[in-house]
């Protein structure tokens, strides 16, 4: 314990940069591989295992449904950003590449042919959005990852032909869409069509390889209304088997949300209801109770004063049901400081009631639902201070318990060619699982030129660790710093350090992350007269290329290059 309290003020004493500098990440959705906050551990593009220090549980933040995430995609039992299908928002044309250092771009100058690693096809991505015609706006956006993609053998057996909108490096995911919108002051609609080649990662440890030809998503935001509508035409296949299977699926949501007027009040309200509906034919390795799920859902603010607030979400249909809900205190103080107190809970049958509820692997069934029900009870304090015109700190403290855990319970591990999958059933541990977590924070700037900021955090839990898909790193330290000079070139940079995490549930031994150093940074120059950036990311400088999760890709060292022109 005394090492660990060492480590921690060692930690404490060195932390001397910035944690929310903008390091450009390789693409929207991938914020996860330079977030300090917490432990992200990325086996892909499409899956990592994401957790926030004070997100309190021992969940993977992406498997909780919330009504923010309606625009988000549900990868297998995942609610993910990538593959982003959100129009960019600025009329602007954009061109964005990069490589894994070691790639033959930069071999064929360095090595001899005989001592070249495999080729790795660099990130991809091109697109456009047109200026404003009497309303009406173009897009089309071209992008694909083959980041973490070292494991292409495998891949390659389960689908002989290219699968990729271009190249042959089977990407973990390429996609591809054009689309028409209209937007004015009373609504916003887009409608987008496109293809796209992805690799799901399930809960048995395999990796699916799923074609969408095609997608279509459409979008309408009006009044106060938000809809959301998708028709996807999946084809899976595994050649090495020689299984095919099918997916007609429809899936969207409609949210309601009280007025400008409303909003002003004491409550708040809105409602909302998600659907799927699936048909399938073949083998899809997947199965939805029924074929459909309906998840209706209702929010509601209550704020009694500005100081006090209770929010609830709450959703419940034939099957599942899922509430979260908080209550908040800012606690009367000087003018610069703010003394928050807090409480939240989620309890539920499942974490995300609308993800499929069946996953079939040799023959066997595995239940994607558990019984019982799961209780995460969580208070929070949060102390922030501005001493002066450039300097303020900040720290949060809190403590949680969860009862009745989502985990795996394993009933034995086979080969998958040259990995390792496992059966079994999702289950809980039913009994009492505790935490404290501490975090420390410093600002620093100087007007718009520099920005600076210092984090520091630790976790301890108590309970059947053994069982934990993951157990969490125990503490981190970031330091991060932004420089903007004439207003037209920044340079944003993190270092940080996270300390070892364990997969426990995925392998026949558990797999341990080693904890390491990591820099990231972007250097960008604007020329705003003529709307143009240019902006180069390198990721990952410092930490070793190790894998992160099990089954998956080597974290890598890369360069990402990004041009844009704005309207």
């Amino acid at each position: 314990m005394n090492s660990f309290v060492n480590k921690i003020i060692s930690a404490l004493a060195i932390a001397t940069t910035s944690v929310f500098a903008s390091v450009d990440p390789e693409m929207e959705g991938m914020e996860v591989v330079s977030r300090d906050d917490g432990t992200f551990l990325v086996g892909s593009p499409t899956f990592y295992f994401d957790r926030p220090i004070g997100a309190g549980g021992i969940h993977s933040e992406s498997e909780l449904w919330t009504p923010r995430k309606l625009h988000y995609r549900l990868l297998f039992n995942r609610m993910s950003v990538l593959p982003s299908w959100n129009p960019i928002e600025t009329p602007s044309i954009w061109m964005k590449t990069g490589n894994e250092l070691g790639d033959m771009i930069y071999q064929d100058f360095l090595t001899d042919a005989a001592d070249r690693p495999d080729n790795r096809t660099p990130i991809l991505e091109g697109g456009f959005r047109t200026p404003l015609f009497h309303g009406f706006w173009a897009t089309a956006r071209m992008f694909q990852d083959d980041h973490y993609c070292n494991f292409r053998g495998y891949r390659v057996a389960k689908t002989k032909e290219s699968f990729s909108l271009f190249g042959e490096n089977w990407p973990l995911f390429s996609s591809g869409y054009g689309g028409l919108g209209y937007t004015n002051d009373f609504i916003n609609a887009s409608v987008l069509a496109g293809m796209e080649y992805i690799w799901l990662f399930t809960e048995t440890s395999r990796w699916i390889p799923v074609l969408y030809k095609p997608r279509v998503e459409a979008r309408a935001d009006f009044w106060n209304f938000s809809t959301t509508l998708v028709y996807e035409n999946a084809e899976y296949r595994d050649d090495s088997k020689k299984e095919q299977g099918e997916r007609h699926e429809v899936n969207g949501s409609i949210v309601y949300s009280c007025g400008e007027k409303c909003r002003q009040g004491m409550l708040q309200l809105s409602a909302g209801l998600a659907f799927r509906f699936l048909d399938d034919d073949g083998t899809v390795y997947t199965g939805l109770k029924n074929d459909r799920v309906l998840w209706p859902f209702l929010e509601m603010r209550f704020k009694p004063m500005s100081q006090l607030k209770f929010d609830v979400m709450f959703g419940v249909n034939d099957r599942d049901w899922l509430v979260q809900d908080s209550i908040e205190y800012q606690v009367p103080a000087l003018e610069k400081m703010n003394i928050t107190v807090g409480a939240k809970n989620i309890s539920g049958t499942r974490l995300n009631p609308i993800a499929d509820t069946y996953e079939f692997f040799d023959g066997d069934t595995v239940s994607l639902t558990a019984d019982g029900r799961m209780n995460l009870l969580q208070g929070y304090v949060r102390f922030e201070d501005t001493l002066s015109t450039f300097l303020s700190f900040g720290l949060q403290g809190s403590f949680w318990a969860e009862h009745g855990a989502e985990t795996f319970d394993v009933k034995k591990f086979v080969d998958d060619g040259d990995f390792t999958a496992r059966h079994g059933d999702v289950g809980r541990i039913n009994s009492w699982i505790k935490g404290v977590t501490g975090e420390f924070w410093l600002n620093l700037w100087f007007k718009e030129m520099f920005k600076f900021t210092a984090l520091t955090g630790f976790e301890r839990i108590d309970g059947k660790q053994k069982r934990f898909e993951v157990n969490p790193s125990e503490f981190f330290v970031a330091f991060n710093a932004d420089w903007l000079i004439k207003r037209s070139f920044r340079i944003s940079h993190s270092i940080r350090y996270r300390s070892d995490a364990e997969w426990n549930l995925r392998s026949r031994d558990p797999l341990v992350v080693k904890g390491d150093w990591f820099w990231d940074v972007t250097f960008e120059q604007r020329f705003p007269k003529h709307g143009i950036s240019l902006a180069g990311t390198l990721i990952q400088v410092l930490g070793d290329e190790v894998i992160e999760t099990p089954n998956g890709g080597y974290s890598r060292f890369r360069f990402v290059c990004t041009a844009k022109k704005a309207f």
